[in-house]
């Protein structure tokens, strides 16, 4: 009786061929002159890897409902371990994935890598940038706060303004006339099922070809001797001689390109986690869908956009909403069958360089004129620049918590003193805090202003005035302590 063979790597070659995987995937051959230019698709890819990671964790504390998800996304950052720099992690990486596939598509654009062979991937990478701005879109909603709630009903307005369907795909979206429950769960699931199933499959297509086809050589190199046009009938034969000889004594993808690749993503998640630590993820006072006096703002990648439906006439903006957005995606998506000429090199491509000049530019000067229009908020009694929130916290507080507590030379005396209780707490524990005293200290003689004494949203924005208060005549001061739960050093009445 023979023994049943041990799972070795012999096992395991016979089964999955492991040596001709390994040959078409890490032994490859490519072309001398590559710039760290070509790093930047690897560095797209490790961020998605990074957002998938994240955001599987914060979809076990995460709860998809009007009334929970604001909560939950509170515990999250005040109650879990890391919670605030995981939510920081994920916030920073959408901005990342946005940049880094902007300036993969500028970078294969520029260098002409989307003609012959490579017309089908760059139509999959048009499709991975669009599935990557939907992550953008549907991500906003979820921490259900005032900016989330508002910019999502302008853009699903925006949605509504395509002729013909334009009310059917606004139901569509928001699952009725109005944002709600529905609304936050169909984008909950556009953003954790249907949209991830999407890029995932996009990206192994996309990857398949990279293998296929290989990085594309240098403009330089390939314009060598070419044909005119790259449906030329020799052109073919030209480009595969021409990519044979860049390959001969150039790097290998291992260890040579993935060396390069590893340097460029280590830093990119190195920045995104250290912007995590220090900056956190936004988050504003709970959405309130009656307060209409709310300022709507997309995020930043959708501001150029949003600036330019604004300078167009009443008349024309579902024109505009509609046309100039399709219009971009037709020509990208056209791009590599109607620029058939063999130059690629931006230098010998005036009307390609004109255009990338001109969208770069218009884009850029959208976006600062978006951000310039952005209302710096007023000044404190101290000189300093306090929110909209923290001044309506600022109110709250005077009338409701002023003739308990002192704050600088002002307020009563039956409770303690708050002069620079912003430089021991942040505004998590103290909303957990002013919403339930008991929670914290059960002898505590302060009753609980959660609801219906007060509403969440004033809750949250009386904690956002008070970790202000760090001076010691209750100036308004830079904050200098993380939005942690810690145990306050003295009770608090």
């Amino acid at each position: 009786m023979t023994s049943a063979p041990r799972p070795g790597s012999g096992w395991w070659q016979r089964r999955l061929d492991i040596a001709s995987l390994r040959r078409s995937m890490l032994d490859r051959e490519m072309p001398s002159g590559l710039t760290w230019w070509h790093t930047l698709g690897s560095a797209t890819l490790t961020v998605f890897l990074l957002q998938a990671v994240t955001g599987a964790v914060l979809a076990m504390y995460y709860a998809p409902s009007p009334d929970h998800a604001y909560e939950s996304i509170r515990y999250l950052e005040g109650q879990v371990h890391l919670g605030r720099v995981l939510r920081g992690v994920h916030n920073w990486g959408a901005s990342a994935m946005v940049v880094l596939a902007l300036l993969h598509m500028v970078r294969v654009f520029s260098f002409g890598a989307y003609k012959y062979p490579r017309e089908a991937n760059w139509v999959v990478g048009v499709g991975l940038l669009g599935l990557v701005m939907a992550f953008g879109f549907t991500g906003y909603l979820l921490p259900w706060d005032q900016r989330a709630y508002w910019a999502t009903q302008v853009g699903t307005s925006i949605a509504g303004t395509v002729p013909g369907v334009g009310g059917a795909v606004a139901v569509l979206l928001r699952g009725g006339t109005q944002l709600g429950a529905e609304t936050l769960t169909r984008f909950y699931a556009l953003h954790v099922l249907w949209l991830p199933a999407a890029i995932i499959g996009l990206i192994g297509l996309h990857l398949v070809m990279i293998v296929r086809q290989g990085i594309a050589a240098p403009p330089r190199v390939l314009e060598e001797a070419a044909p005119a046009r790259t449906d030329a009938d020799d052109y073919a034969a030209h480009y595969d001689k021409t990519v044979g000889r860049a390959k001969r004594g150039g790097p290998r993808f291992w260890p040579d390109i993935i060396a390069k690749d590893a340097v460029v993503s280590l830093l990119t998640v190195a920045v995104i986690v250290g912007l995590a630590m220090v900056e956190g993820a936004p988050l504003e006072a709970p959405a309130d869908p009656t307060d209409t006096s709310y300022v709507p703002l997309p995020e930043w990648y959708f501001l150029p956009f949003y600036q330019l439906l604004k300078l167009v006439p009443g008349s024309m903006e579902s024109t505009v909403a509609v046309g100039i957005p399709a219009f971009l995606a037709l020509t990208l998506l056209g791009l590599p069958f109607f620029d058939r000429s063999s130059r690629r090199h931006l230098r010998g491509r005036p009307l390609a360089l004109a255009g990338l000049v001109a969208v770069l530019g218009g884009s850029a000067l959208l976006l600062g004129a978006a951000l310039g229009e952005i209302a710096p908020p007023s000044e404190s009694p101290s000189g300093v620049a306090l929110s909209s929130v923290e001044r309506a916290g600022r109110a709250t507080f005077q009338r409701q918590c002023a003739g308990c507590h002192v704050v600088g030379d002002e307020g009563g005396e039956e409770g303690p003193e708050l002069t620079d209780i912003g430089t021991r707490h942040g505004s998590a524990w103290l909303h957990s805090f002013i919403e339930n005293p008991q929670r914290f200290h059960p002898e505590s003689e302060m009753s609980s202003f959660g609801p219906p004494t007060l509403s969440h949203q004033e809750i949250e924005e009386v904690a956002r005035y008070l970790t202000t208060l760090r001076g010691p005549r209750g100036q308004t001061l830079p904050m200098a302590i993380a939005d942690t739960f810690p145990e306050p050093s003295t009770p608090v009445r």
